[in-house]
């Protein structure tokens, strides 16, 4: 399913000389159709918009909402602030400008669900807490949600076999003073796709972020002790509870902070999973996207 191509390859914002694009898949005959945003994951160190799952490029047509996948600038060259900084712009973007590249007529910028796997869900929570106005529904698939947690500040072994890179060997992505970049390349293609497995077993996840153990810094971004101040749309989370990747408490604290709370959420938690769960040609989940539609 990868075979299914976007439709539209844009620009949503330009940092000097570097521009940040989104890529936007069109259901057959929309009218005024939603949008489903989604950001990749890699810890906000490496990956790119085109990794997105079949499940999402085949529910632009069974559910026709129109899918955008969106890069954005990678730490550590960024800080995470600027990352949500690119979030927020690609947001407004959708609600202001979209219909002038689609057509009059064809999306409905105002109705937005965004989701995200593991950084990008980390993102999603962020614009959950902080976009005003809220999206109408977020999706976090297997997020980060706190990088002053304990999965993220105790060194973890490489997951599943991944080559785990020196210091040496991860010197000009770890260079604070180089380009920013988006869109990553091929694991183990580039060498900058060693730069998650470098972070989990230095633990040093805050570090590469910009905010060190400073916990004025980093509160911000520790999404469970927001969510009372702050509130989140709906949301349905998935997370396996056997990732190697983004410890399962991650999403446990979130998911209990928004049942404490009293607000709408679904957490789905299939036991024995691994991050990637939802990667699959064959993977498909009525469940979520019935979700996503309820509120779109």
């Amino acid at each position: 399913m990868a075979s299914i191509k976007p439709d539209h390859t844009v620009a949503y914002k330009n940092v000097g000389s570097l521009e940040i694009p989104m890529d936007i898949y069109l259901p057959e005959k929309a009218t005024n159709a939603p949008v489903l945003l989604w950001f990749h994951g890699g810890g906000l160190l490496q990956g790119r918009r085109d990794l997105i799952a079949p499940h999402m490029r085949r529910g632009v047509q069974t559910y026709g909402f129109v899918c955008v996948s969106a890069d954005y600038r990678l730490t550590p060259q960024v800080s995470v602030g600027e990352v949500f900084e690119d979030v927020k712009d690609c947001i407004q973007f959708i609600r202001n400008d979209i219909s002038a590249i689609l057509g009059e007529g064809v999306v409905d910028g105002s109705r937005i669900a965004v989701s995200g796997s593991s950084a990008g869900g980390f993102l999603t929570l962020l614009a959950g807490l902080y976009i005003d106005p809220k999206p109408q529904v977020i999706i976090p698939i297997y997020p980060i949600t706190d990088p002053l947690g304990t999965f993220f500040t105790t060194p973890q072994p490489a997951p599943n076999g991944r080559y785990s890179a020196t210091k040496e060997e991860m010197a000009p992505y770890l260079d604070v003073n180089a380009p920013p970049t988006v869109n990553c390349g091929k694991v183990p293609d580039d060498p900058q796709s060693h730069m998650y497995v470098y972070m989990l077993r230095t633990a040093s996840l805050a570090q590469l972020w910009g905010i060190g153990e400073d916990e004025s810094a980093a509160a911000p971004y520790r999404v469970s002790r927001r969510i009372y101040e702050h509130g989140l749309p709906p949301a349905y989370i998935l997370h396996g509870d056997a990732d190697t990747a983004v410890g399962v408490e991650q999403s446990d604290e979130v998911a209990g902070a928004m049942m404490g709370c009293g607000l709408t959420v679904e957490y789905e938690r299939p036991h024995g999973e691994d991050h990637f769960l939802d990667n699959g040609d064959d993977y498909q989940n009525k469940r979520l996207y019935e979700f996503i539609m309820r509120y779109l």
